[in-house]
């Protein structure tokens, strides 16, 4: 069996060929190095429990809770997200967590 033999016809297209093949792996290359990875940091919220007594709301609790120069309804809305709460309402005796800020 005979084994072919290529001959390089132009080697201006050739030499623009291999060139843009380079080019190309390494373009590929530079992405697979740089591009950024997903890390695995789990975010653990900390929080303060609460036990609501008569008369209290969550207005008053995340007052007496939030930050400063922080939004009273904001941190209503964490309250109630962090708890699952639908609704604003709470009773006597439930236990809310309070999200607490460095």
């Amino acid at each position: 069996m005979k084994s072919k033999k290529y001959v390089i016809v132009n080697n201006r297209r050739f030499f623009i060929f291999i060139t843009i093949v380079l080019v190309f792996i390494v373009m590929i290359i530079s992405l697979l190095v740089t591009f950024p990875r997903a890390h695995s940091i789990v975010y653990i919220p900390k929080y303060k429990d609460y036990y609501v007594s008569y008369g209290d709301n969550l207005w008053d609790i995340s007052l007496e809770y939030m930050p400063k120069d922080y939004d009273v309804r904001k941190m209503v809305y964490e309250i109630k997200e962090l708890n699952d709460l639908e609704t604003s309402e709470i009773f006597h005796g439930d236990v809310l967590k309070i999200p607490i800020y460095d």
